[in-house]
């Protein structure tokens, strides 16, 4: 009884005992003392594929005019999607909570930022590769100097 109820919470748990039969050379020794058996504990293997559907090809371009519009863009990043992020018409204290709300989120993704423009910023999530072809100018050396 105890033995299959450990055996229950062990499975439940995810682990699993796996009973495994070792081959050796001499049959006959073999079928005279029995075959030899291991019992091995592990873990179930889980493997997640963030971009098995594709969810990487996909680009949003958004507008944000308030900060609350801020957490739909991190949600994107956080569905695996790429989000160019237009902050032309945006008051510049919005948008400076904007960018470091959203950098924080693509940085904690292991995504990466990108300034397309001077106002227009791209989000990348981590299963997608950014290449950025252009070097800033030499009045541009900070990623966000335009914040001031």
């Amino acid at each position: 009884m105890a033995g299959s109820l450990v055996g229950k919470v062990l499975n439940l748990m995810g682990f699993e005992e796996t009973v495994v039969e070792e081959v050796t050379e001499n049959d006959d020794l073999t079928s005279r003392m029995g075959s030899p058996t291991r019992v091995e504990r592990g873990r179930a293997k889980v493997v997640g594929l963030p971009s098995a559907m594709g969810a990487g090809g996909k680009v949003v371009v958004t507008q944000p005019e308030t900060f609350d519009e801020a957490k739909d863009v991190a949600d994107h990043l956080k569905a695996r999607r790429t989000v160019i992020v237009n902050l032309e018409g945006t008051e510049d204290e919005v948008a400076q909570r904007i960018v470091d709300f959203v950098s924080g989120a693509t940085f904690a993704l292991n995504g990466t930022v990108e300034r397309v423009g001077s106002d227009i910023f791209l989000f990348a999530p981590s299963n997608v590769d950014v290449m950025a072809l252009q070097q800033p100018a030499s009045g541009e050396q900070e990623l966000f100097s335009w914040l001031g």
